[in-house]
């Protein structure tokens, strides 16, 4: 698999080129992020459910 392979997309009006291996982590990023932000959500609505 070739990761430096360009990728190319729109959102909208603006057209976009961005590596694979750069889409990749960013995807992983994110969905790490969304993980521990809902991860951090729950213990935080258990503890105040629990004084």
């Amino acid at each position: 698999m070739n990761w430096k392979r360009i990728i190319r997309f729109k959102i909208g009006d603006v057209p976009w080129e961005i590596p694979l291996n750069v889409l990749i982590l960013l995807i992983a990023i994110t969905l790490l992020l969304m993980a521990g932000g809902a991860y951090m959500g729950v213990q935080f609505a258990q503890s105040q459910a629990n004084p």
